[in-house]
């Protein structure tokens, strides 16, 4: 008679990630001086007895800081000089300088940020996706006749990333446009617009026309208005 056993074998990680904090989007505002920092932290339990604790942030699967709380924080060269270093987030030794607190964020620091703590004896990993949003400059809306009878709607929208989506709406429905027209500038910004033609004897007086930006798999979204009369426009944001 055969007896066979069975031994399960109960593995017992020394470090655990139990929380990473990295926000879907986050809203570059160019136009301030001191804007609020992006905030990235990363929650671990970590055995009292381990040895040789590392933690490290990566972008896109390369390293961009590293902290050993034997040491200062050290932020690698792509976010030199854009990391606060100072930032403490926790006065337990351990967890001090967990979390990465980057100063005035670029607009292709887009991408998936991971977390790795990491000990003699083991290692955990989380990661998440995170978008950098740049708000546009200048966002507008306009209509203008031609001599063949024809109203022209043009929406544009200037120095944003990443590449946004516009849609033209008159009254409600949605209005035939051109394929939407992109330049990206030097500093990585965006400039796009859309238009469309409509027989002026088609469109109602008044009528109302709007344009419509949104960034895909974000929460960011803007709306244009303008009304359509036969002589003239009157415009609202």
């Amino acid at each position: 008679m055969k007896i066979k056993l069975t031994l399960e074998f109960i593995l017992c990680s020394a470090v655990k990630i139990i929380n990473l904090k990295v926000p879907p989007t986050y809203l570059l505002d160019q136009t301030s001086k001191t804007p609020d920092p992006l905030i990235l932290d990363c929650e671990y339990e970590v055995d009292e007895n381990e040895k040789g604790f590392v933690l490290k942030w990566l972008l896109d699967g390369q390293p961009v800081y590293q902290w050993i709380p034997s040491k200062n924080p050290f932020p690698f060269q792509s976010f030199k000089n854009r990391v606060d270093t100072s930032y403490v987030v926790s006065q337990e030794d351990m967890h001090k300088h967990r979390a990465m607190a980057i100063i005035k964020p670029l607009a292709n620091f887009t991408g998936e940020y991971s977390c790795i703590v990491q000990t003699y004896a083991s290692i955990d990993r989380k990661a998440a996706k995170l978008k950098i949003i740049v708000r546009e400059s200048k966002f507008d809306l306009s209509y203008y006749s031609i001599e063949s009878g024809e109203v022209i709607v043009e929406c544009h929208a200037r120095d944003i990333s990443p590449m946004p989506e516009l849609q033209i709406r008159i009254n409600h429905e949605l209005f035939e446009t051109e394929n939407l027209k992109s330049v990206q500038g030097e500093n990585g910004l965006y400039n796009v617009s859309i238009s469309g033609t409509m027989r002026k004897d088609q469109l109602e007086s008044p009528a109302q026309i709007e344009c419509l930006l949104a960034i895909p798999e974000t929460n960011y979204n803007k709306r244009r208005s303008t009304t359509y009369y036969v002589n003239h426009a009157v415009f609202a944001d």
